[in-house]
């Protein structure tokens, strides 16, 4: 138990125990103020001590019992209370004043665990210990004219300290509730704030999965159908080797930023970044079959390329002077997925020969194309255009692997095509005419306007 709860707990036992001390304290108060008035004899004065004994007496019990039954234990002393108070309203002779003092005092008592059983229950034993006192003391019922005002004052007096103590106990109980509230707030937020910045370090489907509870963060892997992508840029390290650090930092965050968003509209899992390298699958940890899998994976492949064309340009703004081009691979096949390493460290991924399969095909991949597996053309063949390479053998794979080339989605190729595309030095068009909302039409013809213009307009020597 933390320990800002354990003091909690133990302010809250304090409390009861005063609370009931004073209860107790109030009742020997009032059978002696009745033996002072000369309304009981000398032989009630034993019960005086028992007033202080009994409270010490359960401060024990409740001890023993928070051990053996922690959740009965506080009822079970106030059912001991409701004895006690039966008692005492027989050893009183069932005086109106004492009888209702001793009720006000158990039912306040009551009130603080806010059980209406428990009250009843409460009742029931104390008529019970009222007979059972009348069988020790009598059946002598002492009417109420006769009760003395010294025992009335003492009683009312009594009660209303015992209710101003319990009211400022409530109180502070109250404050003490609203700041651990307000640390429980605390300390929920700070988890936010530190849950938002380790996120960034998995997969999205796989923390939401795990926060979700459909995931555990324990070691354990399965064997599922996957597409796998693996890409990289070629000849990076030549291209980028007289480029500063910071320079190169900035070039590949901005790399990395733009195949990640492209990878999560589709639904891909990124399992990381290895250099230049982004190994992404599709499958798990949620699938919607392996024909749609597959189709997305292509599909995210394809846009990645397209983006690739607008990326040159910016990396040429950047001091880029080689232009960067991109090699794919994708295949699909069964590999262990799931979470590998230690019980202190570990890593969600993927491993087999589909997973090194799609790194080899982007090997043997030419700048900008994507080549896929025969798994994955027979799922993607009907809208993705593909055009067969043949076989060819890959490292580390021991017999010859069909490859195919990818197009581009069938919807546009030929005269349906949406897509209108264009690269040169020093120029870059990518527009999805399917994409393009009616109230920007007229912006992008103006803007295209505005840029033939000035081209026409600037001297090229």
């Amino acid at each position: 138990m933390p320990i800002d709860e354990q003091q909690q707990e133990d302010r809250t036992l304090v409390s009861i125990q005063h609370t009931r001390m004073l209860a107790y304290i109030v009742a020997g108060c009032v059978f002696a103020a009745g033996i002072y008035s000369g309304l009981y004899d000398t032989s009630v004065i034993a019960i005086i001590p028992l007033t202080v004994l009994v409270p010490w007496g359960q401060r024990f019990l409740h001890s023993w019992l928070k051990e053996k039954f922690e959740d009965q234990a506080d009822g079970a002393l106030m059912l001991t209370d409701a004895i006690a108070v039966g008692i005492g309203i027989a050893a009183s002779g069932y005086s109106l004043v004492p009888t209702l003092t001793f009720l006000g005092l158990l039912m306040t008592s009551a009130l603080a665990f806010g059980n209406l059983y428990l009250m009843t229950l409460a009742a029931f034993i104390t008529l019970v210990g009222s007979l059972l006192g009348g069988v020790i003391f009598g059946f002598k019922i002492i009417p109420y004219v006769q009760t003395p005002a010294e025992m009335t004052a003492v009683a009312i007096g009594g009660f209303a300290c015992y209710v101003g103590l319990s009211a400022f106990y409530i109180r502070e109980q109250a404050r003490n509730l609203l700041r651990a509230k307000n640390l429980i707030l605390e300390q929920q937020e700070q988890a936010i704030q530190l849950s938002r910045k380790l996120v960034k370090y998995l997969p999205t489907q796989v923390w939401e999965s795990i926060f979700s509870g459909k995931r555990d963060a324990r070691l354990q892997n399965h064997r599922k159908k996957l597409s796998v992508f693996f890409s990289d840029i070629k000849d990076f390290t030549e291209t980028t080797d007289e480029m500063s650090p910071d320079a190169l930092t900035e070039m590949l965050n901005y790399y990395f930023d733009q195949m990640s968003k492209i990878a999560l509209r589709y639904g891909g899992t990124i399992d990381k970044f290895i250099g230049d390298a982004i190994l992404i699958f599709f499958g798990d940890p949620s699938t919607k079959g392996a024909k749609e899998d597959a189709v997305a994976c292509v599909s995210m492949a394809i846009d990645m390329r397209k983006q690739m064309q607008v990326m040159r340009q910016k990396w040429g703004s950047m001091g880029v002077e080689k232009p960067l081009h991109v090699r794919m691979g994708i295949t699909t096949g069964y590999c262990h997925v799931g979470n590998f390493g230690s019980e202190t460290r570990m890593d969600y991924t993927i491993i087999g020969r589909d997973a090194n399969l799609a790194s080899r095909l982007q090997s043997v991949a030419d700048p900008d194309e994507i080549l896929i597996s025969n798994d994955t053309y027979l799922l993607v063949r009907d809208k993705i255009m593909c055009r067969e390479k043949g076989t060819v053998r890959l490292r580390g794979i021991a017999n010859p692997v069909q490859v195919w080339q990818v197009v581009d989605f069938r919807a546009d190729l030929g005269a349906n095509t949406t897509w209108i595309e264009h690269e040169l030095d020093g120029f870059a068009m990518l527009m999805d005419i399917n994409k393009v909302k009616n109230y920007d039409k007229e912006r992008i013809v103006k803007a295209l306007e505005g840029a033939a213009q000035r081209l026409k307009d600037k001297r090229i020597s």
